[in-house]
């Protein structure tokens, strides 16, 4: 365990300390403890909830859970959002809210804000005192302030243990306000000191888990960090931008063919240039509102006719490899004009034929088939998997459904994933924020050199086996946030 001791005997120490907090660095055993906490309370016959913010970390838990063989009855794992949405809709009156069937998540804060307002109540606090014995919080540092009120809400009913990682707080943008540890967490939850020991590379690289540990206290300082002499591997960056994607793609490419890899830029356009390199190879994760899907679906409900058959094939072009090639620009203007395309290759013959059905009926289901029959032209390979899935997907449930609009189809459609969890692709491009939590055999930092500290130590963690770093200078300095 994290400390020396053995999982049981630090659960039993911090089952006693409660209410309580725990910080650990990355890949120091945290999902461990979280399990062996809710094993012991569960072997004495208690049940736990367990809290936390996305949905890849609910699967997480759910499936160390089982690792430690925790009776699904004994415990519940959710998101914090998912939680209080269904706390709401069963005691609306209490909450002072009432909520649709299906949640609205721009309206978030104010589910946070009616669930404390009905967590602060007698009936709610019997229920929580009868359904649960300990509420656990995973990754605390995500917290937003009005997240953390209903948990402080909660801990007036129920021990309360909160873990998390301040150098791994990346929830600080659109005006959102998280936590600040020191200021709000500690002074509700005492910290309980564990020492900390990097397990995630234990067995394949201990020398880089050691060194991860030791640019800790510079970064959380804001100070530079250098590579040189480090276990990473450094690849410089050419200052000539015509190369800068070539590199990065180079990166991914020699990347080993064994394991998982994920390629990190800070940004979606930075992974998307190295993306079209790849030709497909590597799969591009999407934000769960990613407004790529938001706007191609409100187009869909809302355009003209040469609108939608114009933004349906652009959409293509932007999520696969090759479609340019069969539909040039030309071909493109003349479905923004409205006007019918013809060709005289045979293997583009079905492809056209949807497409001009699509520009003369638009609907769910002729856009479906003309990208379906796009996506079977020759030498397509699709590297936006996510939003080509989750779009088509839209598209198919809104032709099944005439009282759904492609955009209301979309929500159904995130709604699922988020209850299911992502399908984990092997080799992905994605941004620190959105695999904050997740692990693979190897990691590769595009453009090292736009990373604030906490993306930094985020990205250069996700590795089990090897870091690569695609950047300037060996000597990293994290950008302002």
């Amino acid at each position: 365990m994290t400390d020396g001791h053995p999982l049981s005997t630090s659960a039993d120490r911090i089952l006693g300390a409660l209410p309580g907090s725990i910080t650990l660095p990355a890949g120091a055993g945290k999902t461990e403890l979280v399990a062996a906490v809710v094993s012991a309370v569960a072997a004495g016959g208690g049940h736990v909830l367990v809290l936390t913010h996305t949905h890849a970390g609910v699967d997480a838990l759910r499936r160390r859970m089982a690792k430690f063989s925790v009776p699904k009855g004994q415990v519940s794992v959710r998101t914090i959002d998912a939680w209080s949405f269904d706390l709401i809709q069963h005691y609306p009156m209490l909450a002072g809210l009432a909520v649709a069937a299906d949640p609205d998540w721009a309206l978030s804060q104010e589910y946070h804000r009616a669930a404390a307002r009905a967590v602060s109540s007698e009936p709610v606090q019997r229920m929580l005192r009868v359904s649960y014995d300990v509420i656990v919080v995973d990754e605390y540092q995500d917290c937003l302030i009005d997240q953390h009120h209903l948990v402080v809400a909660i801990s007036a009913t129920l021990p309360t243990l909160v873990l998390g990682d301040p150098l791994q707080g990346l929830f600080n943008f659109g005006g959102q306000q998280p936590v600040k540890w020191h200021r709000d967490v500690l002074n509700h939850f005492p910290e309980v000191k564990l020492e900390a020991y990097p397990w995630r590379w234990h067995a394949h690289n201990p020398e880089l888990g050691h060194w991860l540990l030791s640019i800790r206290d510079p970064l959380s300082r804001g100070n530079a960090i250098n590579l040189s002499g480090s276990p990473v591997k450094w690849l410089e960056m050419p200052s000539d931008q015509r190369f800068k994607t070539k590199e990065q793609a180079r990166a991914c490419f020699r990347s080993p063919q064994a394991g998982t890899t994920v390629a990190l830029g800070r940004f979606r356009h930075d992974i998307i240039r190295p993306a079209l390199l790849l030709n497909g190879s590597y799969s591009v994760m999407e934000a769960l509102d990613s407004q790529v899907t938001e706007k191609f679906c409100h187009l869909i409900d809302n355009g003209s006719a040469q609108e939608i058959a114009a933004g349906a094939i652009e959409f293509a072009v932007s999520c696969a490899t090759g479609v340019a090639a069969h539909l040039d620009t030309s071909k493109r203007r003349q479905l923004a004009a409205g006007k019918s395309i013809l060709t005289r290759t045979a293997e583009r013959q079905v492809a056209y034929s949807a497409i001009n059905q699509m520009l003369a009926q638009p609907s769910p289901t002729s856009v479906l088939a003309a990208l379906d029959a796009v996506l079977a032209l020759p030498d397509i390979n699709v590297y936006c998997r996510e939003a080509w899935t989750e779009a088509t997907n839209a598209l198919k449930f809104a032709g099944l459904d005439a009282t759904l609009t492609t955009s209301q189809a979309l929500t159904q459609v995130r709604n699922g994933v988020r209850a299911r969890g992502r399908r984990p692709a092997r080799r992905v491009l994605s941004r620190p924020l959105l695999v904050k939590g997740l692990e693979y055999d190897h990691a590769i930092l595009l453009d090292a050199d736009q990373y604030t500290a906490q993306e930094l130590y985020v990205a250069l963690t996700r590795g089990a086996k090897s870091i690569t770093v695609v950047s300037k200078s060996p000597v990293l300095s994290p950008a302002t946030p």
